[in-house]
């Protein structure tokens, strides 16, 4: 992929987004509950209007997770609307693997593991994959906070602060602890 694509990726995860955010909006508590979406955060959710939801979608990685499960589902889920999302977003992903496993691990947050599989999934398989064994979950889903902020921080400043924090990659507590850890003498 060239660099001069990686806007038209920033875009199309603006939009994925925006798919996305007005999903949640949609939902009810348990099933945002279910797809890790900040209790906390709910109201703020329910009360954005939809030029705060088109902001919040700016933010230049996508706000959701996409995991494959090992096992799958037994039965595609019944709403149309979330197979046509879930499907969207991992042809999105597969494309974008398959073009830049860089840009596709830099704005959709994939794993390794996940990235390596979309890539080598044929695009006959994709609807198969994204029905029965795609998950979309929110990220940040820990930090209530964030998405509370995100929901309701208008200051353009204050925006840019939530959107470096956000971007931090998240660390790796037993990498840490193990890097903390005194060498044996040997």
């Amino acid at each position: 992929m060239s660099s001069s694509a990686f806007p038209e990726s920033i875009e199309q995860i603006h939009e994925l987004n925006r798919l996305f955010l007005r999903s949640l909006q949609g939902r009810d508590v348990a099933d945002l509950r279910g797809c890790g979406f900040p209790g906390a955060a709910v109201a703020s959710l329910r009360a954005a209007p939809p030029g705060m939801l088109d902001a919040v979608a700016e933010f230049p990685r996508a706000l959701f997770e996409l995991t494959l499960d090992e096992s799958g589902r037994d039965a595609p889920q019944p709403d149309m609307s979330r197979q046509i999302l879930d499907l969207t977003i991992v042809f999105c992903a597969w494309n974008m693997a398959r073009e830049s496993l860089y840009h596709a691990r830099l704005l959709f947050g994939l794993t390794p593991q996940v990235a390596h599989e979309l890539r080598t999934t044929p695009l006959s398989q994709l609807p198969r994959l994204a029905l029965t064994r795609a998950r979309i979950s929110c990220t940040f889903a820990e930090v209530e906070w964030l998405w509370k902020e995100l929901l309701t921080e208008t200051r353009p400043e204050a925006r840019r602060q939530l959107i470096l924090i956000a971007l931090q990659p998240p660390i790796d507590a037993a990498g840490v602890a193990d890097a903390a850890q005194p060498k044996a003498a040997g």
